[in-house]
């Protein structure tokens, strides 16, 4: 994918001012967004974004009860999803359950818990995922550089979401490059560009073929599992097509995004890296962690269908809400020192994977990617730095196109 901009770290005190002087666009990326997210928690907890005529709250007390409050911050009234622009248009026309509020929900939801519990994902996936990791660390452990985001970070959960569906392993270089393509954005813009669109259409085409091969012939896979419950009348065919596309992308997505961010955070905090090293296991406490300090998912929308009082401000009925997980995750009155990263921090209850009802149903694959990962990747590569600019994904969300490094 060609980057939106090449950044190095650490934006000055003087453009986060500017940035909310001059109206703050949360569709503009910004290498390091924290500092404004700190501003905004003390200056404008209930702040107007009017280059999208977008509400956005920011304390973690806030975004945590509204996301607990689906009937007053609805996804499913407005017609957007939970996406601040577009995106909601790569599941199109039904299936996806991050964006519409129970009844469908809670019938969607129900429709694939059991593909997704905890214990079963452990089974099925540790030796895969495990496997998997070896086989990448593999193709560059003796080479001395690495880029740990189109090498590991990205490949990994596209194979174990690839081969979940029952995907081909031939096929799986053109469905990573289609998931590439749909992440493409103009920067600032509600709209998906045609190369997003592209993307989406092709690989939805792939999709409808697999759910029609299935239908005639299932096997074991996640595909199959999806065309199951429409022959029980849980998902009708449409949703089976919006189910596999967002799977497919949210699977993707946080997972590369938890890896390669934390990746990066812990070059940025060797003493972290060293502690982790010292682990035999990844313990859950340090994923917990890295997940809070840079979320992979930084905010989703919302609409509100009352009007809404807060902080001096109201929200009027019908207006978008950001939830801004990331700055909730960064928030003072509710972590100490929460700008530090510090893997022995004692767990408190983050929002990286939402909360509420539509807290991720991935997030258990998530997590235990990201631990074998660093288990395998830090058994086998010594000490590593970052070794040239990195390049992050177009979207809102926090992940990592490019993350050269040298060891």
């Amino acid at each position: 994918m060609t980057p939106l901009v090449h950044f190095w770290f650490n934006w000055p005190v003087t453009a986060t001012s500017s940035v909310l002087r001059d109206g703050w666009n949360p569709l503009v990326a910004l290498d390091d967004p924290y500092p404004l997210y700190r501003r905004l928690r003390d200056e404008a907890p209930v702040y107007h974004a009017d280059a999208l005529d977008l509400w956005v709250l920011s304390r973690f007390d806030d975004v945590q009860a509204a996301a607990k409050d689906w009937e007053t911050f609805s996804t499913s009234v407005g017609g957007s999803g939970n996406d601040i622009d577009d995106t909601y248009q790569l599941f199109l026309p039904a299936g996806d359950l991050a964006g519409v509020d129970p009844p469908v929900h809670t019938r969607l939801r129900s429709a694939l818990r059991l593909a997704f519990a905890p214990s079963a994902l452990r089974a099925q996936f540790e030796p895969i995922v495990r496997r998997k990791v070896t086989e990448l660390i593999d193709a560059f452990a003796d080479s001395g550089h690495a880029d740990f985001a189109r090498d590991l970070a990205r490949p990994l959960p596209g194979t174990t979401m690839f081969t979940w569906f029952g995907f081909p392993e031939s096929d799986h270089p053109q469905l990573l490059a289609w998931f590439g393509e749909m992440l493409d954005r103009d920067a600032g813009q509600r709209a998906l560009p045609a190369r997003a669109i592209a993307g989406r259409d092709a690989l939805r085409d792939y999709m409808q073929a697999a759910a029609t091969e299935r239908r005639a012939a299932p096997r074991d896979d996640l595909m199959s599992f999806l065309v199951a419950a429409e022959r029980r009348g849980e998902l009708s065919g449409d949703e089976v097509l919006g189910a596999s596309m967002l799977l497919f992308v949210a699977g993707i997505t946080t997972t590369s995004g938890v890896i390669s961010n934390s990746l990066l955070h812990l070059d940025r905090f060797p003493d972290q890296q060293a502690l982790l090293r010292a682990e035999a296991s990844v313990p859950a406490t340090a994923i917990e962690e890295l997940l809070r300090f840079d979320a992979p998912i930084q905010m989703l929308g919302r609409t509100a269908t009352r009007e809404v009082a807060l902080h001096g401000e109201v929200i009027p009925e019908g207006s978008r809400v950001a939830l801004v997980w990331a700055s909730a995750n960064r928030d003072e009155r509710h972590w100490s020192d929460p700008d530090r990263l510090d893997i022995t921090r004692h767990p408190q209850r983050h929002v990286a994977f939402g909360e509420g009802i539509h807290h991720c149903l991935g997030a258990p694959l998530a997590r235990l990617e990201a631990k074998i990962a660093f288990e395998e990747l830090f058994r086998r590569i010594p000490a590593y730095a970052v070794d040239g600019p990195i390049v992050r994904i177009k979207t809102t969300d926090r992940a990592l196109e490019s993350l050269p490094v040298a060891f």
